[in-house]
């Protein structure tokens, strides 16, 4: 609400400034022109950087893409001019103008990133700074898009003739400075996050397990409703063309309604006997009401069941994440809901794998674990889910150590799924999501109780998170996970009896080695 107001406020400032410069009396001709053209031109670019990212909008406004960077840069320039022409006030145009400058290069960077260019961690620095403090706002979630709906403003040429307008160019000029000040304070942990994860030791080769962990992607992103058309050809495509062996359906709390899990199955109807599939079934926000009103969770356990009987997965996560916040359930309802859940899913199929969902970041996460590995719940893996939208990249390895160490201590070892690798690669850029990818995939290596590891979205849906873009380039990433699928195939099958391999033999994939762009085209 806040960055929405803000915005809503920097939108209005240009448009009526942007009129009163471009017939400013002794201003020059090229300067009113200049803030026309950038009064006029700030909302389409800032559309077309907000929507042209994502699946639906990319192939109309994609190429036009440079349209916001452009835009930003010139209010740069506007702004540097009003400055020096020296008409208005300091404290306001100073202020101002470092706030374009901020703006515009996180603009550019972007922009840059989209077309694959390769950007040091500095260059990333203030684009990641400035989304932290957006998620602090908006939540993770919004992590990956929200700080491009901040917007710059045109600063005043001519002296305020009128008390209100003081206070308003104030207003928004001590708006400016202060979120200069705390992007510059935040960046210094932006780019130590930035480097921690650069120096990640993931350019080894690989030693994949002949009993390699299935490798696969997620489809369609969190549904509430069936996927669009463009977006499960497009997932469909990227999935067939790597010969995934696992893929990931993500419901939301409401996406459990019959029309969305017949457009899902009919999707993935050619694809069930060859791939394993993780169903991950949102609980949404499990307030007082879902802990105490029985006929909530009986609409629940119900819409578990329906899922499980129309989509068959092999692996079920009845919740995406432990929620133990204020307010929130305690660890025993957990162990309830879980244990209702496994039942109504076996009801279903009784051969199913019921999965706890964690992000391994809280007490109850290990204490929910270790119910889990002590071998008396009704629970039968793990899923390593890290929701926060890329917005702290170091989490996602701290959740894997956990995970280790949890085992570790544990009689017997759980089945263990990773169930997504959370990345931004817009803001963190793509050698940082191509770490990750790296570190999960070698990470399963290591330890033969994993069973899956999801890759990332196939491809980009409301924000760039994909491993693919939505105009169908393929990112760093993409690369990794296709050589490390090929070498899978080209396994010959271990053979049984006394002939068994033993469990440490193992093949070499070295991801240095950039392998042939063997992926087609996105699909008309």
């Amino acid at each position: 609400m806040a960055l929405g107001a803000g915005a809503a406020t920097l939108i209005a400032w240009n448009f009526s400034l942007g009129v009163r410069l471009s017939t400013l009396p002794g201003a020059s001709p090229a300067f009113r022109t200049l803030s026309g053209l950038c009064a006029f031109l700030f909302l389409p670019g800032l559309v077309i950087g907000l929507l042209g990212a994502g699946t639906l909008g990319a192939r109309v406004l994609g190429p036009l893409a440079w349209m916001w960077p452009v835009v930003a840069v010139g209010m740069v320039v506007q702004a540097a001019w009003a400055t020096l022409r020296g008409r208005s006030s300091v404290i306001v145009a100073l202020p101002i103008a470092a706030f374009n400058a901020l703006i515009a290069w996180v603009s550019v960077v972007r922009w840059l990133d989209g077309l694959g260019a390769t950007q040091p961690a500095w260059a990333l620095t203030p684009g990641m700074a400035l989304s932290s403090l957006a998620a602090l706002v908006a939540g993770d979630g919004a992590f990956p898009w929200m700080a491009a709906a901040l917007v710059p403003a045109l600063v005043p040429a001519a002296p305020a003739r009128w008390r209100s307008t003081r206070v308003a160019r104030s207003l928004v000029a001590a708006a400016c400075a202060t979120t200069v000040g705390l992007t510059a304070l935040e960046a210094p942990r932006a780019f130590d996050t930035l480097s921690d994860v650069r120096t990640l030791d993931a350019s080894a080769p690989l030693a994949r397990s002949r009993t390699a962990p299935a490798i696969g992607v997620r489809l369609f992103g969190t549904l509430s409703e069936a996927p669009p058309v463009a977006v499960a050809r497009q997932d469909m495509a990227l999935a067939d063309s790597l010969a995934v062996t696992a893929l990931q359906v993500d419901l939301a709390a409401d996406g459990a309604r019959a029309a969305t899990l017949d457009s899902v199955a009919r999707c993935l109807e050619l694809r069930r006997d060859s791939v394993v599939l993780l169903v991950t079934f949102d609980l949404g926000a499990a307030g007082p009401r879902e802990r105490t009103d029985g006929a909530a969770m009986r609409v629940r356990l119900a819409a578990i069941e329906r899922i499980v009987r129309r989509l068959h997965p092999d692996v079920l996560a009845p919740a995406a994440r432990i929620d133990t916040g204020a307010g929130a359930p305690s660890v025993a309802w957990w162990q309830s809901y879980y244990e209702q859940a496994a039942a109504a899913a076996r009801r279903a199929d009784r051969d199913i794998t019921v999965a706890l969902a964690t992000d391994a970041s809280m007490t109850a996460d290990s204490a929910l674990v270790d119910w889990v590995m002590r071998g008396d719940s009704p629970v039968d893996a793990v899923a390593l889910t890290v929701r926060d939208g890329g917005a702290r990249p170091t989490q996602f390895t701290a959740a894997l150590d956990a995970i280790t160490r949890w085992v570790s201590r544990a009689r017997t070892a759980p089945t263990v799924w990773i169930a997504g690798v959370s990345a931004a690669p817009a803001v963190t850029g793509e050698t940082v999501q191509q770490h990750l990818v790296r570190r999960a995939l070698a990470w399963s290596a290591a330890h033969a109780w994993v069973q899956g590891v999801i890759a990332g979205d196939a491809s980009d849906g409301l924000a760039a998170t994909g491993l693919r873009t939505a105009a169908g380039r393929a990112r760093r990433a993409l690369a990794d996970v296709g050589a490390l699928l090929r070498a899978q195939r080209d396994l010959p099958s271990a053979p049984s009896g006394a002939d068994a391999l033993p469990p440490h033999d193992t093949l070499a994939v070295d991801l240095r080695r950039p392998a042939p762009d063997t992926l087609p085209p996105p699909p008309p």
